[in-house]
């Protein structure tokens, strides 16, 4: 580091080229907001709002307002609960653990309502990491078995891994470490079966805590050793903060504090430049004590007191609790009794008030959700109320769609039935036709024999003589026999249309038939 230091030209270089890409990673940030801005509210725009987030590290909090408010317009709620998931991992991110419980609850509320299993998980794990941080174990190992039991039925092995991790870490806070190394061995077998190096450098990193607080130490360096090796592969260049501070409490606490003092001042500047506080603190004040068990007073005074002002600034309990442990130790070395009881009292307070911390912050919790339940309550039920109306909406259109269908094939089956039946009248008129005119014909062919005998009078005339008809009845007969219509023999006898069907009417009667095919019979029979 000191010799790149020395090149000042690619330094410069090197900075103005990170400004560079910083910038165009902005703009490039600002233009996709402007455009995703553009698009019509819907589920769609507030993921793509969500995902953008997702893309600067959620640190862009003004994209989750704006996809939360649009997912509370349109009561998309899978989209609130995704935007609170969010605004959950932006509190946690920095530090607000109280504040991300709130989101992760108000999360899981409306997750109730979708079938999104993998984002329950997600917020359920997250959840468990903030009560886990606020001190309540309790609560975070109740939320780490329903993600847990979630991943088994999903068989989401990656998930299950990060969860096992969790509830490792909570049995590492209530200092049962049998416990907390069973859970981690189980998640570092599966992730040997993910083949997740990032997730067998954390198990490792686990596993060599947990063997530094049951004074195993061999083993806790082993397991150290495993994870830095990783890390340094999946990091670089980026140091490996966590196991250079790992490795510096192994060996403070094997008595090794050269070399503990070595790995703090690796992880450090790091942590520093990250503006980690809460491991910063623990780093200062813990490379205090190093310098401190080589009798370097001051420098040790400087380190306790940097982490313990750096633990209050961020009121972490844990770290102010350790601040004033490490007082007592360095008061007590200087003789100073009087102001090593003053900071041990202080220090009990602080570690007695974690557990006051913790049930209040629960009461302040659980505050805030019944306050905001009522909201998302309403928000609940205007967003079954628009999904009960899509669904009407939908059967309705398919009803629609069903009367149309059934309309078309009743309007087919009537056109298809009056068609056959017109043309099977057509069959039958034409059948009959076809009949009057093979009589005509018979009749003919007897007239002419009969002309033909020389009787000077037709069978015919003789027959219709003899059947009581008036000249005009037969002359209507007679043309009816030849296959004249009603139409044609008014037109030929210069009479209207009614007076021939009277006409043919009397016929029929004197004849008593009912039909012209009738008639035709009957003259022929005689």
């Amino acid at each position: 580091m000191i010799a790149f230091l020395k090149k000042p030209i690619f330094f410069y270089v090197f900075f103005c080229a990170t400004i560079v890409t910083a910038q165009n990673n902005s703009a490039s940030v600002d233009s996709l907001h402007q455009k995703i801005l553009q698009l019509p509210d819907s589920p769609l725009k507030v993921q793509k709002l969500i995902k953008l987030n997702e893309t600067t590290h959620y640190s862009r909090e003004d994209f989750v307002e704006e996809a939360l408010d649009i997912a509370n317009k349109i009561y998309d709620i899978e989209g609130i609960a995704n935007a609170y998931n969010a605004k959950g991992l932006m509190a946690k991110n920095n530090n607000k653990f109280l504040k991300s419980v709130e989101y992760y609850k108000r999360a899981l509320g409306f997750l109730e309502k979708t079938k999104d299993t993998i984002l329950k998980i997600n917020c359920l794990n997250n959840l468990g990491v903030s009560l886990r941080k606020l001190n309540d174990e309790k609560s975070a190992y109740k939320y780490y078995m329903q993600a847990y039991d979630l991943s088994k039925k999903k068989q989401h092995k990656i998930l299950t891994a990060r969860i096992l991790n969790g509830i490792g870490n909570v049995f590492v806070n209530t200092e049962e470490y049998n416990k907390a190394l069973f859970y981690f061995k189980k998640s570092l077998n599966l992730e040997y079966q993910n083949k997740n190096l990032k997730g067998q450098e954390y198990n490792f990193a686990n596993i060599g805590e947990v063997f530094i607080h049951t004074k195993q130490y061999d083993s806790a360096e082993y397991y150290l050793k495993k994870s830095l090796h990783l890390a340094q592969i999946l990091y670089k260049p980026k140091p490996p903060v966590i196991e250079y501070n790992l490795l510096a409490y192994l060996y403070k606490n094997k008595g090794d504090y050269l070399k503990a003092i070595y790995y703090y001042d690796l992880a450090i500047p790091v942590l520093e430049k990250e503006n980690n506080k809460r491991y910063m603190a623990n780093s200062y004040i813990n490379r205090g004590l190093a310098k401190l068990a080589l009798n370097q007073y001051k420098p040790a005074y400087t380190d306790i007191k940097k982490g313990l002002d750096t633990a209050t600034s961020i009121d972490s309990k844990e770290n102010i609790s350790l601040g004033y442990d490490a007082l007592v130790k360095y008061y007590t070395k200087l003789n100073d009794y009087k102001k090593a009881l003053h900071a041990h009292i202080i220090a009990k307070k602080f570690h007695d008030s974690i557990v006051n911390v913790t049930t209040k912050n629960n009461i302040i919790s659980t505050q805030i959700l019944y306050e905001t339940k009522e909201k998302d309550e309403k928000i609940k039920a205007l967003a079954k109320e628009k999904e009960l109306q899509k669904l009407a909406s939908k059967r309705n259109f398919w009803i629609m769609i069903g009367v149309i269908i059934a309309s078309t094939f009743i309007i087919i089956f009537l056109y298809l039935f009056f068609s056959l039946r017109r043309k099977n009248r057509d069959l039958e008129l034409a059948q009959k036709n076809s009949a009057i005119q093979s009589y005509i014909l018979r009749i003919k062919e007897l007239e002419q024999k009969m002309k033909q005998k020389g009787t000077g009078q037709t069978d015919l005339d003789y027959k219709l003589k003899q059947m009581d008809l008036t000249k005009r009845e037969i002359d209507v007969l007679k043309l009816i026999t030849e296959g004249y219509t009603n139409e044609q023999i008014a037109e030929k006898m210069f009479i209207s249309k009614n007076t021939v069907k009277s006409h043919i009417k009397n016929i029929y009667l004197k004849l008593d038939v009912k039909n012209r095919i009738q008639v035709v019979r009957k003259l022929q029979t005689g």
